[in-house]
């Protein structure tokens, strides 16, 4: 049935759409029916013995598990980080921010607000982190540094977390000029040198 008429029902077409349709039925007529299937693809080809399988030397699949796994954990930290950074403009009312600079770790995330110098030269610091471990030794606790070369120099305050997240003020007197970074260590008791570092910039 190549009639136009038998194909389609006109009633209720518009005018321009009838013949649009009439166009593309020309056209399918002109072509003809499609040519036959040539013998060679009537039956599925049949699968290759394994000798003619070819190995890639591609990732194991526990590596592929391990690349899985590492890009679930960028994605949760990349959605904390911008719940933090969001965050900060709620926070911003209440503490007059100058700098904001974001931290990461392993597991954790922090936003360092910097303030304004103040009349005495100090610098008003705010810390909040989100998810680093709590202290499970009384006596332990972490420590803000200021970085030269990644490394900690200048101590700017200690605190202990005790929640998921936990908000810091803190004040420095150092001019940040002399200064590449800041980085937070965990501290263990009776140690004043700088521990492992838990959140860097």
């Amino acid at each position: 049935m190549s009639n136009f008429d038998d194909l389609v029902d006109r009633e209720g077409l518009a005018a321009d759409e009838e013949a649009r349709l009439r166009r593309v039925h020309d056209l399918l007529v002109q072509a003809g029916p499609p040519p036959d299937l040539p013998p060679g693809l009537e039956r599925p080809p049949t699968a290759p013995a394994e000798a003619e399988l070819v190995q890639f030397p591609l990732m194991p699949r526990r590596r592929w598990t391990l690349a899985a796994v590492a890009a679930i954990a960028l994605v949760v930290l990349a959605f904390g980080g911008g719940y933090l950074v969001g965050h900060a403009k709620t926070t911003a009312t209440t503490f007059a921010t100058k700098r904001v600079v974001p931290m990461h770790g392993s597991n954790a995330l922090a936003v360092l607000r910097v303030a304004p110098k103040d009349s005495a030269g100090n610098w008003p610091m705010q810390l909040e982190i989100n998810n680093l471990p709590t202290q499970h030794d009384p006596r332990a606790y972490y420590e803000l540094w200021l970085t030269r070369d990644g490394k900690p120099i200048a101590p700017c305050g200690t605190f202990r977390v005790n929640a998921r997240t936990t908000t810091i003020r803190l004040s420095v007197p150092y001019d940040f000029k002399g200064f590449d970074g800041w980085v937070v260590t965990k501290q263990g008791a009776g140690k004043h040198e700088p521990g492992p570092v838990v959140l860097t910039t």
